[in-house]
């Protein structure tokens, strides 16, 4: 397992007077795929959303390379802000702006004097590789719940960061969109990027995780390989999880076996 790139030390999250988070404690390695597994209510979003600089924190601190992100200049933020990209579970997109406007604004943010033609170019690629096959010019409201995660999933590329963030990241999306975000996801980590995501998708879990944490009322249970973290997932989540490495061997072996297959000259 890489070092860390975050480090969450006695985290407490409190709202309305109830705490959400209760001296939480985990560290989230580097260039690696981690997930955070939980019941709903356990504060899995809330930990994400804190470790991504979202929440402040009453209590603790997050440290990134080291350095507590509450204590960044605001230069450093920026810096922070711009190598990181957050998949919200509900997309977050702008309402009243356009699909292109929506996927721009990291660009407008972050890269001002970019000039119109490379904007363009970026955008549609990162629409394109995050499977939208709709119009730029329309609204959110004119989308389904899958098209909009994949305008939010686009928005994250755009910038191609260093650290992704996301909150149920396959939720509403249909098998051929689930692929192709996964196949973006492969890529990124064979590229050396942080995913860091909350879901309990076992085929996602299966292809991608080095690292689950499991979360329970706030509190870190274990973190830890998938093997290692299996008598803490509930039978149905182990069981599905293993069903899907399954099926990823057999398909692997399959490969395997069709390309000797071809190479040998045998049927």
């Amino acid at each position: 397992m890489q070092p860390p790139l975050f480090v969450m030390e006695h985290i407490e999250v409190v709202s309305s007077g109830y705490t959400i988070l209760d001296d939480l404690s985990v560290e989230f390695p580097e260039g690696c795929a981690s997930f955070i597994i939980g019941k709903s209510g356990s504060g899995k979003s809330t930990l994400l959303k804190t470790l991504a600089g979202l929440i402040v924190p009453e209590k603790g601190r997050v440290l990134c390379q080291g350095k507590n992100i509450a204590r960044y200049s605001k230069l450093e933020e920026l810096a922070f802000r711009k190598k990181c990209a957050f998949a919200f579970q509900d997309a977050a997109l702008w309402a009243n702006q356009s699909i292109y406007n929506n996927v721009s604004l990291p660009l407008a943010l972050h890269e001002p004097a970019l000039e119109k033609g490379e904007r363009d170019r970026r955008i549609q690629a990162a629409i394109r590789r995050a499977g939208y096959q709709e119009g730029i010019a329309l609204r959110p409201d004119a989308l389904s719940a899958g098209e909009q995660k994949q305008v939010s999933f686009a928005r994250c590329l755009v910038l191609d960061p260093q650290v992704l963030f996301m909150d149920e990241p396959s939720a509403s999306l249909d098998e051929e969109s689930v692929d192709i975000i996964l196949s973006v996801l492969k890529e990124l980590k064979a590229a050396g990027r942080t995913l860091i995501a909350v879901s309990h998708d076992p085929r996602l879990i299966a292809e991608l995780a080095d690292q689950l944490v499991v979360v329970a009322d706030g509190k870190v249970l274990g973190s830890g390989s998938v093997a290692s973290m299996a008598p803490l997932l509930g039978s149905e989540l182990a069981r599905r999880i293993r069903r899907a490495q399954k099926a990823i061997q057999n398909a692997e072996a399959d490969s395997i076996a069709a390309d000797r297959s071809t190479t040998d000259g045998t049927p």
